[in-house]
């Protein structure tokens, strides 16, 4: 069972993404527990007492970096989707986030870092990031 934290800025961005891991997750048979969050110091306060085993940080700029670096110092193991609307995609792979997203982020995009968390395959951050803007392009 999939223990998945979701860390954003508004609930519009809080529906986009349990939307889609609720879809993934029953396409594929699979059970997993979402928790949302707004706040990164809710955010920590619980996952310390209850390790995510993956997680969605999508915070803006800033934010989101300080968060995706306290979170892989506590849970090295934890797998993380990071989207931001500014490429941090050296920092991600020096993060080893699982996946990294540019905003605006589409749901074909979306579902290839949840696949990459299935498949447990972790490309480099930056082919990502030139995935999601090539993506951009077409959409």
């Amino acid at each position: 069972m999939y223990h998945i934290a979701v860390l954003t800025k508004s609930a519009t961005q809080e529906i986009f993404y349990t939307e889609q891991l609720s879809r993934f997750c029953s396409e594929r048979g699979l059970f997993s527990k979402v928790d949302c969050y707004r706040g990164q110091e809710v955010f920590f306060e619980v996952t310390r007492k209850i390790a995510p085993t993956n997680a969605v940080i999508a915070l803006p700029g800033v934010d989101g970096l300080n968060a995706v670096e306290h979170l892989r110092a506590l849970f090295p193991e934890t797998r993380i989707i990071w989207c931001s609307e500014l490429d941090f995609s050296l920092h991600a792979f020096r993060l080893r986030v699982d996946y990294f997203l540019l905003e605006p982020i589409t749901e074909e995009a979306f579902r290839q870092g949840l696949c990459a968390w299935v498949e447990e395959k972790q490309p480099s951050a930056s082919s990502r990031a030139d995935h999601n803007q090539h993506s951009k392009e077409y959409h």
